[in-house]
């Protein structure tokens, strides 16, 4: 049962923080809890307009200042791609512990009690906003998984249907020439049979489908390089930064946008997509399969 437990806080989850939804969740958040202190609170400090008033735009600031501050400081592109349910949840509690130091540190001034003190004001500012916050702040997480994966999930099954249905058109043979790094070599790349490259230090290895097998070679380029030469062709991207694929040559797909595969003919491994090229994925499929 805990072995359980900590395998579903490692599930992962998509990190939908963004200066949007930020502004949308501070706003929402300060408007309830405005309308909690108003109405609700039998707090006598709390429950008068202009403190209740001060809270709700200190709610306001403090969302905006933890949502926005701290992931570009400290969040990596890395780090939100490995976004999982237990830094949901820590992220979610920093927004409640900011809350409650700035509602603590602006609404101090109106409780004017002389044995009022500053710390304990502060943990009975930090319970109150944990009691008010934790149980929506739960609620949205669970609802967002499980709306997001069944979005993913029908994604998925629409671009199997669509790849089983085999309308793929071939183009006219385009055959390239294209220079490496290395004065002697030259990469030429038939896009008709050209499945996908994939970066391995100073070389890409690239795939190519022949006859009844798959033909690897390593070329002395860069993956970047590579790519733009690659550029003037839609069929062509990269869904991972050590990756480039040819969508025409896909054999099948398995995952959702959090751990998203494609398979491609007489290949044993899958190549990845990463979670922030997954949304460029889907538009460049559904331009070529729909």
């Amino acid at each position: 049962m805990k072995y359980k437990f900590l395998k579903n806080l490692s599930t992962p989850y998509p990190y939908l923080f963004h200066t949007k939804r930020n502004l949308i969740i501070a706003s929402i958040l300060s408007i309830v809890i405005f309308l909690i202190n108003y109405y609700f609170s039998q707090n006598t400090v709390t429950n008068n307009f202009y403190p209740c008033l001060t809270a709700s735009i200190v709610t306001f600031l403090s969302i905006l200042f933890f949502t926005e501050l701290v992931p570009n400081v400290f969040f990596t592109s890395e780090i939100k791609e490995s976004w999982n349910i237990l830094r949901e949840f820590f992220f979610t509690l920093g927004i409640l512990i900011s809350i409650a130091l700035f509602q603590n540190s602006f609404l101090y001034p109106f409780k004017n009690s002389i044995d009022n003190n500053f710390f304990l004001s502060l943990i009975n500012t930090f319970s109150y906003v944990i009691l008010i916050g934790t149980i929506p702040i739960l609620i949205i997480i669970w609802i967002n998984y499980v709306v997001i994966l069944k979005e993913n999930l029908r994604s998925v099954k629409a671009y199997n249907k669509e790849l089983e249905k085999e309308l793929k058109q071939k183009d006219k043979e385009i055959v390239l020439s294209i220079k490496t790094n290395n004065v002697n070599e030259t990469l030429i790349l038939d896009l008709a049979t050209f499945l996908f490259a994939k970066s391995e230090g100073n070389y890409v290895d690239v795939y190519t489908q022949t006859l009844n097998s798959v033909d690897i070679k390593p070329y002395r380029i860069s993956i970047q390089k590579l790519l733009n030469n690659l550029s003037n062709y839609p069929f062509i991207l990269s869904t991972h930064r050590s990756y480039i694929i040819n969508i025409k040559n896909i054999r099948r797909t398995s995952g959702n946008a959090r751990n998203y595969k494609i398979s491609f003919p007489n290949v044993s491994h899958e190549v990845p997509v990463s979670r922030n090229k997954f949304k460029l994925f889907k538009e460049k499929f559904d331009k070529f399969y729909k």
